[in-house]
Parts: structure tokens; sequence; C-alpha cells
């Protein structure tokens, strides 16, 4: 057996890591070490700027699995919140990636999200946007952990108070991204999923001060159906039906998106790159 195959025949136990079903190679995770990142210079910016903040919440497909840019374009009005080293550089994915800023070399499973995208059709819509995401996505987190005094709902609430000290610019949060449910997609999981993500708006919008806060939800891929995933069709009507339970809420759909990383559980880059898009529409209906 060649090393090719070993890979390949191997790929099906390590696919929940989010491990592409190929050989590592250059503009993969896995691959190539990107540049070192650019911290931001807020010094380009005038007093009268306004940073936006968006916060990235959920479980990997937020993170995202896909593969990323070797050299990433740039634009130094969007800006991210690096949730390890608690400081701002200019962004690019992987957004979540936990390693040093000059070592990006994807070895913590980070790869291509929708928050660049949505970012980057924010900045074409409007050129004057000063656009900081704020990464706060855990993969395989329930929503249960997102739950009251739970460890990755407080974590959230405090990159986001650390982001805005951290910045030298004027903040404001304009909306909280959503893309979760894969984890609650399991029995009995699925039958509290309403309950639990009703509460979580509420008690985001109490915490940050902003009861007309968006939140935009994304659904799960229509393509998973393996293992203990076998109720994503009634968590994706949840998700779906979530307008007519809060206001100043949406979900867009994404059921129609079949590419995915090689397991059957993750959004492909392109998919990602679409997803952001619709998130980007949604939120510009607000």
């Amino acid at each position: 057996m060649n090393r090719r195959d070993f890979i390949i025949r191997t790929a099906v136990g390590t696919a929940c890591a989010g491990l592409p079903m190929r050989l590592p190679a250059k503009g993969t995770r896995g691959g190539a070490a990107q540049p070192p990142l650019h911290p931001a210079d807020f010094s380009t910016f005038t007093e009268q700027d306004t940073l936006d903040l968006f916060l990235l919440v959920g479980q990997s497909n937020m993170k995202g699995r896909g593969v990323i840019e070797m050299k990433p374009v740039e634009n130094k009005n969007i800006l991210f919140f690096h949730s390890k080293q608690r400081q701002w550089y200019i962004a690019r994915d992987p957004l979540h990636a936990q390693g040093t800023p000059d070592s990006i070399d994807g070895s913590d499973n980070s790869g291509t999200g929708p928050g660049m995208s949505f970012a980057q059709t924010l900045a074409q819509h409007d050129q004057q946007l000063k656009i900081g995401l704020i990464p706060g996505a855990v993969g395989g987190a329930p929503i249960g952990a997102y739950g009251k005094d739970k460890k990755l709902y407080q974590r959230s609430l405090e990159l986001t108070r650390e982001a805005a000290q951290q910045c030298k610019l004027k903040t404001r949060v304009k909306a909280i991204l959503w893309l979760q449910g894969e984890s609650d997609s399991t029995k009995p999981l699925h039958d509290s999923y309403e309950g639990k993500l009703l509460d979580m708006i509420d008690r985001y919008r109490s915490d940050l001060k902003n009861p007309t806060l968006p939140f935009i939800a994304c659904t799960l891929g229509s393509y998973i159906n393996r293992g203990p995933f076998r109720h994503v069709k009634e968590v994706n009507r949840v998700l779906l039906g979530l307008p007519g339970k809060r206001k100043h809420t949406a979900c867009i759909d994404a059921r129609d998106l079949k590419g995915h990383i090689g397991d059957q559980l993750h959004y492909d880059t392109a998919a990602q790159i679409e997803i952001g898009k619709r998130f980007a529409a949604a939120y510009l209906k607000f």
C-alpha cells in the first residue's frame, strides 16, 4: 500500500477532526506555513472611525475546515482579534488559528470558514466600514456549552470585552453569527435545541446590553447523515424557524451547498465562501 492509499483509507477515521482526504499540499491545512500575521495599525484610522464588531460563534464549521489561501489578500479595514494572543491583527483565514502569529501552519486544524467572506462582502458594499471579527467558535461544541455560566459562553463574552478594550477606536457590537448544531443532531439532544437556542440569544442580548442585536444563524449541511448525526433535518427546522420566534434574527439556508471536505460533515472552502456572502446579505437587510 502506498502512502496516498494509506491516507485515503485512514481518512474516514480522522474525518471528525476535519482532515482532508488527500495528501497535504501547498495551500492546505497541514501544508506550508503562511506568512506571519500583520498587527493592526490603528494609526491609519481617524478619531471619528468606529470598529464594527462581529462575534463568530458555534463549532467546527464556524471555525472552518476548508483549504486556506497561502498568499491571502489583506484589507487593513478588516481586522480580527486573535483568540489566543488577545491582540488585533489584519484579518485572514484561518481566523480561529491558535498558533503563534508568526507561524500559521494549520496544526490546530482551523481552516477557511465563513467569517472572511462575510467581512469582504460587507467591505465591498461599503468601503468606509471598519470591520472587527471576533472568532469564538470551538470544534465539537454542543449548544449546551454556550449555556448560562458555561465556559464557552463566558469565553465569548470575555473575548468581546477584551477586543473592545484592546481597540484604539470606538467599537460597537453589530451582530452575532452562529453556525452550530452538528453535535446536537444526535438523539436525544435535538429535542431541546430550540429552547437552548432561544435562551442563548436572549442572554447574549442582555449581557451585551442590546435587546435588538441581530443574530444570524446558518443551516447545517444537508449531506450530514452518518454515525450519530441522524437528526440534522430537525435541527435545521429549528434554525429556519428562528425568525418566527425572535425578532431581529435570521437564518440563511445553505442546504443547497453540497461541497464538503470529504467527511460528509464539514463544508469545503467554496461552500464556506458562499455562506459568508449569504451571512452578509442577511446582515445588510437589518
